[in-house]
């Protein structure tokens, strides 16, 4: 018995150390955890109750430059951390002229002392990276500049929300990583659900996405898929409405509706709206929207600094400026001001300059360009053989903006799935199984289509990892040159 005491007493201290220090072991789950790490790059994880690396974003492009060669993955967060801490520093991001990480931890139990330890690990990764590169980093929990703005920015909007108003910086985080990735998810209700609901909603959006997945790669991949869904839709729905037509007229039902042509447009028609859909989400991240006009004067000075600087660091090649450029500039000239500068900083007009912006991106990214709006009235009005009314009903929607275009697609959907079961309902078991033979039997045909689909995905991937890597090497020589010159 005294044995068996003793040998307790061991396992208890054991568990204790172990578990200030790690997430395995004897320590129980602590369910799942929402980790953001933003230096500008931006990077999400998720993390089981374990400690370990279960799904790994990019949240903006610099992340995937970040993240391109690395594989974080069944990492324990220590070692997933130390990783991008490293690339970090070595690329530049992280320096003494940008040493504060700005980070937001949610856990599905809420355990406070859970949270802290998590923040420890991260701490003592960065602080190691940070002092290998000369410099000190500090970390700050309380969310960054624009966390917070925003969160203002939506307590204002939502005031009758109560799930709004109550929402901490670090679930903002959480909810617009998850509405960002995926366009279904309205903010309102990704703001109504808990913490476990939102990190499985997180991961179920991260497991379809790869670092190298750039705007460049998602436009290559929605126009390939356009070509080859078409090509199938086409065959295999012409199957369907040639092989109703004969059945009819086998029947000597020659003036019956042919349903399977009625099938087959809808089904084009979905897919092409389908695509018109993709297309317009892409720019569906308000960070990502272009500004029609920013008063970068202003802004400058706001912000104390001078207006050249500024515009160099928000303005693309092409002199596109977006509201996630401005947010990540702002972030990072307030977060590395010291701390009698920032509390000397009056950002009240700053703060109403940067929510009008953000109005003006949310309003465009739900807006629907006139090249699109033109696909989709073509593909309606082509329905209208068939008596349909949705051009009326489009007509009353005046200008489309992306939830018109969802509604359209559904209805289009619903109406393609009726003309199914009205074909099923007119013929035989035998004859839907011939037909079904009949579209069985494309496959060879659709063959060089699929081929050619993922031939045009595999080069997608491989220009944008290519593209990422050369970005990512370019920026370490170019970080390894300057501290060479000082």
């Amino acid at each position: 018995m005294k044995k068996k005491l003793v040998a307790t007493a061991l396992i208890a201290v054991l568990c204790i150390s172990l578990s200030a220090a790690v997430f395995t072991g004897c320590e129980q789950d602590n369910g799942k955890t929402y980790v953001s790490l933003d230096i500008n790059p931006s990077v999400s994880l998720i993390l089981d109750g374990n400690g370990a690396v279960l799904d790994v974003v990019a949240e903006n492009e610099d992340a995937q430059v970040l993240l391109v060669d690395l594989t974080l993955e069944g990492k324990t967060l220590e070692e997933a951390v130390k990783l991008v801490a490293e690339a970090s520093v070595e690329c530049g991001f992280l320096s003494a002229e940008n040493s504060v990480v700005d980070v937001s931890v949610v856990a599905e139990n809420g355990k406070a002392k859970y949270e802290s330890t998590i923040l420890g690990e991260i701490e003592r990764s960065f602080s190691a990276a940070a002092t290998d590169g000369g410099f000190e980093i500090k970390l700050n929990s309380e969310g960054s500049y624009t966390l917070n703005r925003m969160l203002e920015y939506y307590k204002e909007k939502y005031p009758d929300n109560a799930a709004v108003q109550n929402m901490t910086p670090a679930k903002l985080d959480l909810v617009l990583s998850v509405t960002e990735k995926d366009g279904s998810i309205s903010f309102e209700a990704a703001a109504q659900a808990d913490i476990s609901s939102l990190i499985t909603m997180a991961e179920t959006a991260y497991a379809e996405i790869e670092p190298y997945m750039t705007a460049a790669y998602n436009a290559a991949v929605t126009e390939a898929k356009l070509v080859y869904e078409n090509a199938k839709a086409v065959a295999e729905s012409a199957v369907w409405a040639a092989k109703y037509a004969q059945f009819m007229i086998k029947d000597l039902d020659l003036f019956a509706v042919n349903y399977g042509a009625v099938y087959a447009a809808y089904d084009v028609a979905a897919i092409t709206l389908d695509y018109v859909l993709d297309k317009a989400e892409q720019a569906a991240d308000a960070t990502d929207a272009a500004l029609a006009q920013v008063d970068t004067a202003k802004l400058a000075e706001l912000l104390g600094v001078e207006e050249s600087e500024l515009k160099a660091a928000v303005a693309d090649e092409n002199g596109v400026i977006t509201l996630g450029s401005i947010d990540a500039y702002v972030d990072r000239v307030v977060k590395n001001m010291t701390d009698e500068a920032q509390a000397a900083f009056d950002d009240s007009e700053l703060k109403t300059y940067l929510n009008g912006l953000q109005a003006e991106a949310e309003e465009f990214v739900n807006s629907l360009p006139d090249e699109y709006s033109e696909k989709i009235y073509d593909a309606v009005e082509a329905m209208e053989q068939f008596g349909d009314s949705a051009m009326d009903f489009v007509r009353e929607l005046g200008d489309l903006t992306v939830d018109d275009v969802r509604s359209i697609v559904t209805y289009f959907e619903n109406e393609r799935d009726e003309a199914m079961e009205q074909i099923r309902a007119n013929l035989t078991s035998e004859q839907i199984a011939e037909i079904e033979q009949a579209v069985a039997a494309l496959n060879d045909t659709l063959a060089q289509a699929e081929s050619a689909f993922e031939s045009a995905v595999n080069k997608a991937a491989e220009d944008a990892k290519a593209m990422l890597a050369a970005a990512k090497a370019e920026l370490a020589e170019a970080h390894r040159q300057e501290i060479t010159v000082d």
